[in-house]
């Protein structure tokens, strides 16, 4: 018979609930002073250690939440009915029952009762006890050595292979793994991510005729959306599987701009060497290269054709808002009105076609398209350019790109290969606003320059760095350094 010990600050004869509760309300009773702390007030060195007790606290916390989860969900078993924990309380499954106790979004309840189910004690078919299916792992979580991010990453990643790896090979992966998350080996303490990574490891060197299968449920997975939004974007969500990321990946790779300069080089400083700022962030850069792959799919002769002819841009606008350069223009692909800065840019390297409408809608002429820069002009605008986007630092591939009117057609630019210049999607739209400039240096190769205020913004951005440091002969402080007050 084992002999009850009360917790420490606790009356000996208190029973478990009473002892449970109270803990949990000192608990919250001390965490109430956290709300008072600044954080903006403390020391670098103290910031870094507050900032870990709490993650102390946090791990705790969790653990105890897991324990809490898979409790509720052996008191709701399906086969108790209506007389079940989750069903008694109105809920439809434990993880909703916890979602309206904690407050907790539904994707970070089901985390919890994920990880649960596979650290908290189980009850066999003939209602005997068995131990959690990684009771390492339980235990580091009960004792709050690691929390749910690295407990979710060792369970889930190592799970799927449990019937096919032997019971000790899955206890060596387990506590090599959690002896990473900890730090037990003398090591820096591995990241959640970190610690997922090796257990994929792992699970493919227990495991290496589990990948295939793997492999097939990544591919049936895969999908691609696209959305239409009230505003006329369109958002595009999706996975893809492992052998597609593969191929898709160096694609994009290979059309981005190489930014091999370092970070902290101003503007003034990168055309000092040569070069040019970059304005777009990674992502805004990736969706620029996607579109320019998708138009020049769309000029492939081998493109699937669409009522008669290759993939169309179709926009409509009217002949006095194009004279005018004023107006909108609409087109299928969006339910939002385009800008004319947009039909002028597609008007440099499409079709164009008069069509005349009478006062009752009725089509009274249909004109022939008029093709400005034709095939064999774009294959000598990219003999004389090069084979990327003229765009310095663009490596955006010519036979995606567009022909553009270095003198502006409207203003009565000629379609030759003197007036045209091979430019992607992204930099001719910054030449059609008229932003940017258009030279070329003395080997007669094309340069485009940012305009002033973009140059400018940099420059005063620098300047007041160098206020705010108090010293105007003084070099701007290293964005990496710590300047606050040492311990």
């Amino acid at each position: 018979m084992h002999e009850a010990v009360a917790a420490p600050g606790f009356e000996p004869n208190e029973g478990p609930d009473a002892v449970a509760v109270r803990a949990a309300e000192k608990t919250l009773a001390g965490a109430a002073e956290l709300a008072s702390i600044d954080p903006a007030a403390l020391t670098a060195d103290t910031l870094l250690t507050y900032t870990g007790l709490l993650s102390n606290i946090t791990r705790i916390i969790e653990g105890q939440q897991v324990g809490n989860v898979g409790d509720i969900a052996r008191r709701s078993d399906t086969d108790a009915g209506f007389d079940g924990l989750a069903a008694r309380h109105g809920a439809k499954s434990p993880t909703a029952l916890f979602e309206v106790i904690t407050g907790a979004k539904n994707s970070t309840a089901y985390r919890f009762a994920t990880v649960a189910k596979h650290t908290t004690p189980r009850v066999s078919d003939i209602g005997l006890p068995l131990e959690p299916v990684f009771a390492q792992t339980a235990q580091a979580l009960s004792e709050g050595t690691i929390g749910l991010d690295v407990a979710e990453s060792i369970t889930s990643t190592l799970a799927p292979v449990l019937p096919r790896v032997a019971p000790e090979q899955i206890d060596w992966a387990e506590k090599t793994l959690i002896g990473n998350a900890t730090g037990a080996f003398g090591e820096v303490p591995f990241t959640a991510d970190a610690v997922r990574q090796q257990a994929r490891v792992f699970r493919v060197a227990l495991d290496p005729d589990g990948v295939e299968p793997t492999a097939e449920e990544l591919h049936e997975a895969r999908k691609l959306v696209f959305k239409h939004q009230d505003d006329g974007s369109m958002k595009i969500t999706g996975v893809l599987s492992p052998e597609q990321a593969a191929q898709v990946t160096p694609v994009f790779d290979a059309c981005m701009s190489k930014r091999t300069s370092p970070t902290f080089m101003h503007t003034e400083e990168l055309s000092a060497h040569g070069q040019e700022s970059e304005p777009r962030s990674k992502p805004q850069e990736r969706a620029d290269a996607f579109t320019a792959m998708i138009a020049g799919v769309g000029k492939m002769t081998s493109t699937p054709k669409l009522h008669g002819r290759g993939p169309t841009v179709m926009v409509t606008v009217k002949n006095e808002d194009l004279d005018a350069g004023t107006g909108a223009a609409w087109s299928p692909g969006t339910p939002a009105p385009l800008p004319m800065s947009f039909v002028t840019q597609m008007q440099c390297d499409g079709d164009t076609r008069q069509v005349h409408i009478d006062e009752h809608g009725d089509v009274l002429n249909f004109g022939h398209a008029q093709r400005l820069f034709t095939a064999k002009q774009r294959l000598a605008l990219i003999a004389r350019d090069g084979n990327t986007c003229a765009a310095a630092d663009c490596d955006i591939p010519a036979w995606l790109c567009e022909a553009h009117h270095v003198q502006r057609w409207e203003n009565g630019g000629r379609t030759d290969v003197a007036n045209g210049l091979i430019v992607c999607w992204y930099h001719h739209r910054l030449l059609e606003r008229g932003e940017w400039s258009l030279s070329r240096d003395k080997n007669g190769h094309p340069r485009l320059t940012p305009p002033g205020w973009y140059v400018n913004r940099r420059y005063l951005g620098r300047r007041r760095r160098i206020t705010d440091n108090e010293d105007d002969n003084s070099d701007p402080p290293d964005d990496h350094r710590d300047t606050g007050p040492r311990t």
